[in-house]
């Protein structure tokens, strides 16, 4: 009845009924393959319990699991060995020892555990792996050498083809794998990311209150007070940080349609550097928090709070690395309301010397050499391509001139010029009442309204800004 199973005689030997556990796994890439399935190898071993009147007493299932892992990660196999070491079981059951284990250390740390516990195992479909006899003891270490050898050249191989796959802009993940503006289309083998219809809108909103407001804790409650969801915090910094938007994927540029450009992303991680911590009470906005630097070490200034007198609050600015680090010297405050004084009176100064300087700057500004060299060459190509249409030259003339001058194009070291800046806006700005519009803001979208024009400035020893040190956006 035992056939060539020397476990099971050895029980036999003891006149006792025999129980069993039963342990299948699989893998998602494996579930394909015949006697795979986890229901195909629970059948196999329900039918070999029977054939030799084995008790099955459990049965432990790790699905979508690798047998490489570490035991701690396989949660049915952990479980196996915590209830062989209070005698639930004698001999743990399996199709084939790859579906044990494909790692020759963590087999030897489980094999501990039976050992000191009584309990052995059996391969059905390899019966000659018995481990209690030292015999079989290398072919067991030739079975699970091969069978780790096979998972890690499968492993490079799926990877290779999963690498592939991507850079043809096929997906190999579900919808459940990507963030809200994006879902799986398409068959299985030809699988492909879109956007979210159903998200779009929401989407492009979230971006342009976190661009407006600057601040990711007044646009989570935002998202979640407007759309009746459950953002948490985590969610928005990846949502913000997701490459996806401006159509990249793990390096494969135009992967799918983008929501932004690339210098619209750039711009939204450069405002999440800058993005303060949620202040410790709602109402403790700090206006200019990010944006002054201090004039010793050059570090920002962080927002200090105060209730003067028990009567109002005073919000200030100082230098932690001063005050608390002592790496600094400049142990001043400087309040809040002072800076919005001096920024609001002296706003028209601080713009047309920007512009004043921008433009001084870009008219000064040589033209590069090269690319005076390119549009004489251009030139010339035109010229050529005119004579040839009117028929001044042969073909074979156009050819061989055309070629020289293409390869001394090439040849051309053009660095590209910096884009001009856009002024309209700044000078725009002046024509309207900001003053009075200013007043009427909220602390927050004051806080927004800085935020989008200055990317920073620094101030003197005598607490005043130093003009100069202004940067615009």
């Amino acid at each position: 009845m035992y056939g060539n199973y020397k476990q099971l005689l050895r029980y036999q030997e003891r006149n006792r009924v025999i129980r069993i556990a039963k342990y299948a796994r699989c893998s998602s890439d494996e579930q394909k393959k015949n006697g795979y399935t986890i229901s195909d190898q629970l059948n196999l071993i329900d039918e070999f319990a029977a054939e030799n009147e084995l008790v099955a007493v459990d049965e432990y299932v790790d699905e979508g699991i690798s047998a490489t892992l570490e035991i701690s990660k396989r949660k049915a196999l952990a479980e196996l060995l915590e209830d062989a070491k209070v005698g639930k079981f004698d001999i743990v059951v399996f199709k084939c020892i790859d579906r044990y284990f494909r790692n020759v250390g963590e087999f030897y740390v489980a094999q501990k555990q039976l050992t000191a516990a009584g309990v052995s195992w059996i391969s059905i479909e390899e019966p000659d792996l018995d481990p209690e006899d030292p015999d079989a003891a290398f072919k067991i270490n030739i079975y699970l050498t091969m069978a780790e050898y096979e998972a890690k050249k499968t492993s490079k191989r799926i990877k290779f083809n999963n690498k592939m796959r991507i850079k043809n802009k096929q997906v190999i993940t579900g919808s459940q794998c990507f963030l809200f503006p994006w879902v799986v289309e398409g068959e299985k083998k030809n699988r492909y990311l879109v956007k979210d219809k159903e998200n779009e809108e929401m989407t492009l909103d979230i971006l342009d209150f976190f661009e407006q407001h600057q601040s990711k804790g007044a646009t989570l409650g935002y998202v979640n007070l407007k759309y009746g969801k459950k953002m948490t915090m985590t969610t928005l910094n990846n949502f913000l940080s997701d490459t996806l938007l401006y159509g990249e994927y793990k390096g494969v540029p135009d992967y799918v349609e983008p929501y932004i450009s690339k210098e619209r992303f750039d711009r939204i991680q450069d405002i999440k550097k800058r993005n303060s911590r949620m202040p410790s009470r709602p109402n403790h906005t700090f206006i200019f928090s990010g944006l002054i630097k201090c004039p010793c070490c050059h570090n920002n200034l962080s927002g200090n709070y105060v209730k003067s007198s028990g009567k109002y609050d005073v919000f200030t600015y100082r230098c932690n690395a001063a005050r608390t680090r002592k790496i600094c010297t400049f142990l001043k405050s400087i309040s809040e309301r002072k800076i919005e004084k001096q920024l609001l009176n002296n706003f028209e100064q601080y713009i047309n010397n920007e512009v004043l300087k921008i433009e001084t700057v870009e008219e000064s500004q040589p033209k590069n050499n090269n690319a005076l060299k390119a549009e004489k060459l251009k030139a010339e190509m035109e010229r050529l391509n005119t004579m040839f249409r009117k028929g001044r030259i042969s073909e074979e003339e156009y050819d061989t001139e055309y070629f020289q001058l293409e390869k001394k194009l090439k040849a051309l070291d053009i660095t590209e010029e910096p884009p001009k800046r856009d002024l309209d806006a700044l000078k725009g700005l002046l024509e309207t009442d900001y003053k009075g519009i200013y007043e009427k803001l909220t602390k927050e979208n004051k806080k927004a309204f800085w935020r989008t024009i200055i990317r920073e400035f620094s101030i003197d020893e005598n607490k005043q800004i130093v003009p100069e040190s202004i940067i615009f956006f």
